[in-house]
């Protein structure tokens, strides 16, 4: 999967590709997810609503990471 934060990159022999994690590349990829959870109506986040009322404390910006991580740093994946 290609996003912004692998623009221009080859991919390697097995056809990933692998952004550089920097922390202006974290941040703005924190701020997006954010942005874009705020943005869902109600119905299309009951999942996280429930999960924020019932175990905040897992709901840390490194769980946050392993998600942006696994969508190549695209928050939207809608």
């Amino acid at each position: 999967m290609s996003s912004e934060a692998t623009k221009g990159q080859t991919p390697d022999i097995y056809g990933q590709l692998h952004p550089v994690e920097t922390p202006e590349l974290i941040a703005k990829a924190h701020a997006d997810f954010d942005r874009l959870v705020e943005s869902l109506p109600p119905a299309e986040k009951k999942g996280l609503l429930q999960a924020q009322a019932k175990c905040p404390q897992l709901l840390t910006d490194d769980f946050k990471l392993q998600f942006l991580r696994c969508e190549v740093f695209n928050a939207d994946v809608r």
